[in-house]
C-alpha cells in the first residue's frame, strides 16, 4: 500500500497585542461585521500597511480564517491562558500611560473587553480549527521579559507537542522581534511581525496557485 504524503502543519499564536491593535482600529464594541467590512476595504493595499500597521495585525489574523496555509496544509490560531486574560485585562485599563512602563489601555466596559476575547480571539481560534494550550511556563525569559516570555513558553508547548509543525508567534513587539532576530531566542518558533506573517502566506499561497495550473498549450 502506498505512503500517504506528509501535509505539513502550520501553527500560529498571536502576541496580544496584535489583538489589541484590531481592537483600537475597530473601536469598541468588536464586531465581525466591522472586522469583515475593514478586510474587504485593504484587498488592494500594499503589504505592509505604507502608514499603520494596525491595518497588517488586522490582515494578519484575517488570512487564518480558511484554516489553510497554502494548497491543504493546515494553518490553526492557537491561544493561551495568558494571552486571554491580557487582551482582557488591556481592553479595560485606563486610556492614560503608567508612569513607568508607558502602557496604556482601550477603556473598555468589562462586557467589551469579555465579548472581543470571545469574538476576536476565540472567533479566529475556532474557524481556524485551533484551540488553547492553557496554562504554561515562560520560555526565552530573559531575555525576554514576563510577558512576553509566557508567550513565547506558549509556542514552546506547541512546538513540544508537534516537533513536525511549524509554529509562528506573530508579535509589534520590537523587543522580542528583535532578541529572535538576533538570535537570542531558542528556535522552535518562528517570531514575525504581521506584516511579514502575511507575505509568508500569501507568497506561499500563490506558488500553490502556480502549482495547481495547467500546463501550457504546446505550440
Amino acid at each position: 500500500m502506498a505512503e500517504r504524503a506528509y501535509v505539513q502543519r502550520h501553527v500560529v499564536i498571536f502576541d496580544c497585542n496584535v489583538y489589541l491593535d484590531v481592537a483600537r482600529l475597530l473601536g469598541s464594541p468588536y464586531t465581525q461585521a466591522n472586522f469583515d467590512g475593514a478586510v474587504a476595504r485593504l484587498a488592494r493595499v500594499p503589504v505592509p500597511h505604507p502608514t499603520d500597521s494596525r491595518m497588517d495585525s488586522l490582515r494578519a489574523i484575517a488570512a487564518c480564517t480558511s484554516g489553510r496555509f497554502a494548497g491543504s496544509e493546515p494553518l490553526e490560531v492557537w491561544t493561551s491562558d495568558h494571552i486571554d486574560r491580557m487582551v482582557r485585562s488591556q481592553a479595560m485599563r485606563a486610556v492614560e500611560p503608567e508612569p513607568e512602563t508607558g502602557f496604556h489601555g482601550l477603556a473598555w466596559s468589562e462586557e467589551d473587553a469579555g465579548d472581543l476575547v470571545e469574538q476576536l480571539v476565540y472567533g479566529i481560534v475556532d474557524a481556524s480549527g485551533g484551540d488553547t494550550v492553557g496554562a504554561t511556563l515562560p520560555d526565552g525569559e530573559p531575555p525576554l521579559d514576563h510577558e512576553d516570555g509566557l508567550v513565547f513558553g506558549a509556542c514552546r508547548s506547541l512546538a513540544g507537542e508537534d516537533p513536525l509543525c511549524k509554529v509562528y508567534c506573530v508579535t509589534n513587539d520590537v523587543g522580542f522581534l528583535t532578541d529572535y532576530r538576533a538570535g537570542r531566542l531558542s528556535t522552535h518558533t518562528y517570531v514575525l511581525a504581521p506584516g511579514e506573517f502575511l507575505s509568508l502566506v500569501r507568497l506561499a499561497r500563490a506558488g500553490a496557485s502556480m502549482r495547481r495550473m495547467p500546463p501550457p498549450p504546446p505550440r
